[in-house]
């Protein structure tokens, strides 16, 4: 018979078994050596045992846990000594899961006294222990953020009116000890008066059943001296009877308090600024319509003090032609549209005086409901701020030696142009150049070849209708575009009657000079809808004119095509130059005008073809662009670039321009980090110039980009600013910090004051925003003198250098630092 067996006959009967094996906790027998003679069923399924035998036998304190085996037998040694005792703790079953256990050991004793066995009922107790540490942690947890809060936290016997806890925060605000609160009511703790007046705030607490707030109430700390302090006292209840406990929670408004008096000192300040800039501030109340307004706003509108009073009165005083903007723009505003805040500028009524351009930008206001009640807002004079943007803007479309439309300008009305030609209104462009202008330059310079530039565009305004359009897309290259040709006749006499005005002798000081020119036309809809395809058309037919000799027009004819072949011819002598490494960079020194001294090189591509020669960039950097090479090309400049400059002295920058399809490519933001990693060279000596054309493109991916290399420490340089699409608002929503004035701007000082009054804009305008300005193409010493004297900081051109190779740059430092500048 088994030991189970021998142990149930000799002690049990059916009726105790069955309360063993009914019970949920594990219930063992052990001999005073604590080896186990028993284990009923649950006990068995607790341990995770196959059945009994897996258990009986063997002993108790061997299924412990190393460290608590000495504890296991110290337990069964006392109840084998007659002595109860329990323990806790947690050991794994037989399946690897731990268990923690309340154990609880009692002695049996028999008829004559002595002890018989040991009794063991482990409990499993293992949710319940989870349970107990999970809420102290909990209470830790809560405990920890009531000690930092930054707001001081009490509570307080509502009865008694002890203190019963306090936190860090306001021991800090009180001066006063944890042991010094905790224990006493406020008579001990402050003056009777103060005492009395906390009380009071207790019992209103208490009484309302709400919490109270005291919104300021002055206190004399012992370590702050007086203080003011905003309390809310909440009271707690239990079982739904009277307030036992008060929570308060205070903070300290003295500084905020001191804050407060320093605003209404800065608001006069306002006050007196607004004045001084020329700003008026308002505020608009939508139900009642009444408007009210710092004392400058009359002013700036022109009318009397005191008129204005409502919207109606603000409206009477906006011109006529812009009150639409402004109504749709508030509309806009109210309907809760671009952020419940409108921004717009307008011209003020011409009833009240000279018209000025004002700029208002005003918000909505919300009541609890979230409905609008009010508008808030602020109107600045921009009057002078417009002038300067119209003048840059005509500098934008305009070309500056002529006065006629600029080659950004010309692309806009193409594309205007083409898609009025799709609806039945054809147009021609006639892209004409001079055929001797290159001998007018030798021979006479380069003013007297301005001087002829500014008379062909003079004869060609007399050429044209008051519906055609001239442009000069630079050098001696003009385009006219005739509206409405539903004649080509027309068009060709118009093209004759150019080249015979042109081919008159222009008058140079006391001699003349004939120049020539030729033309090529290209008539939409019949020789294509697309503008570029015009002007290469055109283009053709001006080549083919030239070809022939020149002084003479020619019509777009599809066999012209052969052109065509020759640029393939060049763009495939790209692809191999590329392969095989052909091209090198040239560099021109940037001069500080100010402290005369090098500051660093712009990097300048050539092509050495075996076939071709030195290629200058003018040859082949659009072709490149249009075969979409000048990726990969300019990805080889700018690490080129920034490895020779890595050789040179220290503090010197390399200027690499990039075009715009670089620029848009993806990757391109990481090949320059590549590039500076390669080359290790420090990113604030690198500098990258963009062009119009990628700005023509703006988009916030773009923004954002040049944004993240620019916070590298790279500089970000627009270059040939006023040539293209200029647009002030380059300058602002751009990283720029540096502006390239286009070299025409600096041969205009020659001759006309227009040019430094240019120059001179755009400097100050820089100059303000905080960006430098480098002019371009300085050749002479009277140049160079001309743009130091309207403010441009940086200087470029032949008079310092021409382009050399990447050998010679120490030598162009060597020589440059050897004489001095006139």
């Amino acid at each position: 018979m088994s030991g189970q067996r021998k142990f149930q006959a000799a002690k049990g009967e059916g009726f105790l078994l069955s309360i063993l094996e009914g019970t949920t906790d594990c219930i063992k027998v052990l001999d005073g050596d604590g080896r186990l003679l028993f284990i009923n069923g649950p006990g068995v399924r607790l341990f995770e045992a196959t059945s009994a035998s897996d258990l009986l036998g063997k002993d108790w304190s061997g299924f412990w846990p190393e460290a608590l085996r000495p504890i296991a037998r110290q337990a069964i040694k006392l109840a084998a000594e007659g002595k109860p005792n329990r323990f806790d703790g947690a050991c794994a079953t037989f399946r690897g899961t731990l268990r923690r256990w309340d154990n609880a050991l009692a002695p049996i004793i028999n008829t004559s006294g002595t002890i018989e066995c040991i009794v063991c009922i482990s409990r499993d107790v293992s949710e319940r222990r989870d349970a107990e540490d999970k809420l102290r942690d909990t209470e830790a947890f809560l405990n920890q953020v009531l000690e930092h809060v930054p707001v001081g936290v009490f509570v307080k016997n509502a009865t008694t009116g002890i203190y019963e806890r306090v936190n860090r925060t306001a021991e800090d605000i009180f001066g006063r000890g944890r042991d010094g609160w905790v224990g006493r009511t406020d008579l001990d703790l402050f003056p009777e008066e103060q005492a009395r007046f906390f009380r009071e705030w207790d019992r209103r607490a208490v009484d309302s059943g709400e919490a109270v707030v005291i919104q300021e109430e002055p206190l004399d700390t012992p370590h702050l001296g007086r203080r003011f302090l905003r309390t809310k006292k909440v009271p707690l209840f239990r079982d739904g009877g009277r307030a036992t406990h008060i929570v308060g929670v205070t903070e300290d408004i003295t500084e905020s308090r001191r804050t407060e008096k320093a605003l209404h000192e800065s608001e006069d300040r306002l006050a007196r600024a607004v004045a001084a800039a020329r700003m008026g501030i308002w505020d608009w109340y939508i139900e009642s319509d009444e408007f009210h307004a710092s004392s400058g706003l009359e002013a700036l509108y022109g009318v009397a003090p005191g008129s204005l009073r409502t919207r109606a009165d603000v409206h009477a005083a906006v011109h006529v032609e812009d009150l639409a903007i402004v109504g749709a723009a508030m509309q806009r505003c109210l309907r809760g549209e671009d952020g419940r805040s409108f921004t717009t500028e307008f011209r003020t009524s011409s009833l009240n005086g000279p018209v000025r351009w004002l700029r208002v930008t005003g918000q909505a206001e919300l009541n609890s409901d979230g409905k609008p009640f009010r508008i808030t807002g602020v109107t600045q004079d921009v009057t002078e701020k417009r002038e300067a943007e119209a003048r840059i803007a005509y500098m934008a479309h305009h070309d500056t030696l002529t006065g006629l439309l600029n080659r950004g300008a010309l692309q806009e009305l193409l594309a205007d142009a083409a898609a009025r030609s799709g609806h039945g209104d054809p147009f021609a462009v006639l892209h004409l150049d001079l055929d001797l202008f290159k001998e007018v330059n030798d021979t006479f310079g380069h003013p007297a070849g301005d001087e002829v530039l500014r008379g062909v565009a003079e004869r060609l305004r007399f050429c044209v209708g008051e519906c055609d359009t001239v442009a000069r897309l630079g050098g001696d290259e003009f385009v006219v575009v005739r509206n409405g040709a539903n004649d080509v006749t027309r068009v060709a006499e118009l093209a004759a009657h150019i080249v015979e005005e042109l081919g008159r002798p222009y008058l140079i000081g006391s001699r003349s000079a004939v120049v020539g020119a030729s033309v090529g036309v290209a008539v939409a809809p019949r020789d294509g809808d697309d503008p570029d395809q015009l002007m290469r058309r055109a283009d053709l037919a001006l080549y083919a004119a030239k070809q022939a000799g020149g002084g003479r027009f020619q019509m777009f004819e599809p066999d012209m095509q052969a052109r065509v072949q020759a640029r393939r011819c060049l763009e495939a002598d790209l692809c191999r130059a590329f392969r095989r490494g052909e091209f090198e960079l040239h560099y021109q020194p940037l001069v500080n005008l100010r402290e005369q001294r090098i500051t660093g090189f712009e990097a300048l591509v050539r092509w050495r073809s075996p076939d071709r020669g030195l290629v200058p960039p003018d040859v082949f950097i659009s072709v490149a662009e249009a075969m979409g090479l000048i990726v990969p090309l300019g990805k080889w400049i700018l690490e080129q670039a920034c490895a020779d400059a890595a050789g040179w002295p220290n503090g010197l920058k390399v200027a690499v321009n990039l075009s715009a399809p670089q620029v848009c490519e993806a990757g391109f933001e990481a090949s320059v980090e590549s590039a500076l990693a390669a080359s290790s060279l420090d990113a604030a000596r690198l500098e990258l110039e963009i062009t119009e054309s990628l700005l023509l493109r703006e988009t916030e991916d773009t923004v954002t980009m040049l944004g993240r290399l620019r916070a590298l420490g790279i500089s970000i340089s627009l270059d040939d600013f006023g040539t293209g699409y200029s647009s002030l608002s380059y300058l602002l929503k751009f990283p720029i910090d540096k502006v390239k004035v286009d070299r025409s701007f600096v041969l205009a000082m020659d001759e006309r004051a227009e040019g430094a009054a240019i120059i001179r804009a755009i400097a100050g305008l820089c100059q303000t925003l905080g960006i430098a300005t480098t002019a371009e193409g300085i050749e002479t010493a009277e140049q160079l003198r001309n743009v130091a004297s309207q403010g441009c900081t940086e200087g470029q051109g032949y008079l310092f250098s021409r382009p050399r190779p990447a050998s010679e740059v120490l030598a162009m430092l060597t020589e440059f630092n050897a004489k001095r500048l006139p």
